[in-house]
């Protein structure tokens, strides 16, 4: 899981991959109304038949049924965690809070390689050295295949500030790296946090295809919405953004 959404409920607009357009966006001018106003760009309008079938079991199976805040008519809540899929899971972590501290745990292996992997990409985007041993691992195999979803997340506070960095990763069975989100190392206001934070929700068939997609739940100040990622052959391809909530 991403420790930042359990301290502060994380934060603002930060780095996201060059990835597709998502299929919410439909056709023609992504985000934007009639009249050219902006719209949310974590929740373009749902146009295809594509989008409104991913946004039906996206809604069935991990929205709660108490929309609140500012959002949209379709917000809802996403606090509830629910796992469908079929994915392998070696390692997780699991977090409590106890007298206004959080501590957390590291559940499960994770293989020395995909640890290495993981810490050499988060070094890659500034996580300084002394602070690898602190990161924390979620392991998924992907069904049917020899890939693996790593997910590796360092976050640490220190009275106002929170240091945070992230990325999320898709490693195949000759230990090749497609990096699905990264979040590169920075301090933030630990209250009004100002970056985006992702963690993997489930993997499964979203669409009929056939084949498992990554759920994510992306996670900004006041600001909650899921993500739909394609996986296929190495690559991914973001086809969905849209529900949640915002505050």
């Amino acid at each position: 899981m991403s420790v930042i959404k359990g301290l502060f409920c994380a934060a603002a607009v930060a780095l996201l991959l060059p990835i597709s357009s998502p299929v919410r966006a439909g056709p023609g001018a992504p985000f934007l109304e009639t009249g050219g106003e902006p719209t949310d760009p974590h929740r373009p309008p749902c146009t295809t038949a594509e989008c409104r079938t991913i946004e039906s079991f996206l809604k069935q199976h991990y929205c709660g049924e108490f929309p609140y805040g500012n959002g949209s008519a379709d917000s809802c809540d996403l606090r509830v965690r629910k796992r469908v899929g079929s994915q392998e899971v070696y390692a997780d972590t699991d977090c409590d809070w106890d007298a206004n501290s959080l501590t957390c745990r590291q559940n499960g292996h994770v293989q020395p390689a995909l640890r290495a992997i993981a810490i050499r990409e988060m070094r890659r985007r500034g996580l300084p050295k002394p602070r690898a041993r602190r990161v924390l691992f979620t392991v998924w195999g992907v069904p049917a295949s020899s890939w693996f979803l790593v997910a590796a997340d360092y976050t640490n506070v220190s009275g106002s500030v929170a240091s945070i960095c992230e990325v999320i990763l898709l490693v195949g069975p000759a230990l090749e790296v497609t990096v699905v989100r990264a979040m590169p190392f920075q301090r933030t206001d630990a209250d009004v946090p100002t970056i985006t934070t992702w963690q993997m929700v489930d993997l499964v068939d979203v669409d009929g295809d056939e084949r498992p997609e990554l759920v994510l739940e992306g996670d900004a100040y006041e600001d909650h919405w899921l993500e739909v990622v394609r996986i296929e052959d190495g690559s991914v391809k973001t086809i969905f953004s849209g529900l949640g909530y915002s505050l």
